[in-house]
């Protein structure tokens, strides 16, 4: 039995994902040159400049591989600008600080030139976002915790404009272009044509040492219709831990036989919308005998339609019948 047609996550996860996409669409910026807040930014100089070492302080030029770990050392940066852009979910008036990532965007991606946001699309699970002092206080924690998800990503600007960012090389399948770098820019749909910043750094798709065990995918759960809904909101749906998504499924990993009778499988997908709003995860399905021809399926399930992976449980999601080429629950 190699799959399951049918869709484990919680479909009230689904429909709360979709009600986003509307105000995904539509979410209103503020101009980082409005009078009001240049002034709050203050009259600070910038002069950012970056470089990128491994974990030793040893110069890094590539190729590097898909698990190597990077700092990106940055000076020069003003940590009171960047106060426009998106209203949530850092609010107007705050500094949004920086992202850093690893990726290929196109020659084209500068936002302060007018490439789309299309050119930058990278999973927010696998950037940097580089914050003064107080800006993640400032994010939301009711009635949705934005706060909690982004925290995990965030990482410190010193009150100076420095900042030390830890990076994973975590590219993903599809990028949106084939320039492979290092890129910095102001976060939050703030515009800062100074802190737009690119370190070209070669990849090398083949194993290297870090590289993370490939997914051997003996389970694969049909997707489609989840990622679906996660693109509407421009947010992600990710693998990690022996899991995988391509094509439209989800696919765990086998994990070891403990003798009784039980398929485990391991590895974690998240569907997240974009910020984080709505995060759920499905982790380490189980596939447990009822005789006849019939196991039950069962998993981790995020605890709430916010919390991923940090609040999970283990829940019965229903029965498959092993006679069929492609089974479905039952129930």
């Amino acid at each position: 039995m190699t799959r399951m047609s049918r869709r484990l996550l919680i479909l009230a996860t689904a429909a709360s994902i979709s009600l986003l996409a509307p105000a995904a669409q539509a979410m209103p910026t503020i101009p980082d040159n409005s009078p009001l807040l240049r002034s709050a930014a203050g009259e600070a100089v910038e002069n950012p400049h970056i470089t990128v070492t491994d974990l030793d302080g040893n110069p890094v030029t590539g190729p590097v591989h898909r698990g190597d770990e990077l700092l990106v050392h940055g000076t020069g940066f003003n940590p009171q600008a960047n106060r426009g852009g998106f209203v949530l979910p850092v609010p107007p008036g705050t500094p949004n600080g920086v992202w850093v990532l690893y990726s290929a965007f196109p020659s084209s991606w500068k936002p302060s030139e007018g490439a789309p946001a299309a050119n930058r699309t990278h999973p927010h699970s696998a950037m940097a976002w580089v914050m003064p002092a107080g800006t993640l206080e400032s994010i939301p924690n009711a009635p949705i915790d934005m706060r909690r998800s982004i925290a995990r990503e965030s990482q410190p600007m010193a009150a100076d404009g420095s900042f030390t960012a830890r990076i994973t090389v975590n590219p993903p399948a599809t990028t949106p272009g084939d320039q492979w770098g290092v890129y910095v820019y102001a976060a939050g749909g703030s515009v800062n044509p100074a802190e737009e910043i690119f370190v070209p750094l070669p990849y090398s798709a083949e194993p290297g040492p870090h590289a993370p065990a490939a997914p051997t995918n003996e389970l694969s759960v049909r997707a489609d219709w989840l990622a679906s809904a996660v693109q509407a909101t421009r947010g992600t749906l990710s693998a990690r831990d022996g899991a995988g998504v391509s094509d439209g499924r989800a696919t765990f990993s086998r994990a070891a036989d403990q003798g009784d009778g039980i398929r485990r499988y391991h590895g974690t997908v998240t569907a997240a919308a974009k910020y984080n709003v709505v995060e759920v995860a499905v982790r380490d399905p189980w596939l447990t005998p009822l005789g006849n021809g019939l196991w039950k399926v069962s998993a981790e399930v995020s605890q709430g339609i916010n919390v991923g992976a940090d609040v999970m449980a283990r829940q019965d999601l229903g029965v498959i019948r092993e006679d069929d080429a492609d089974p479905v629950l039952i129930g």
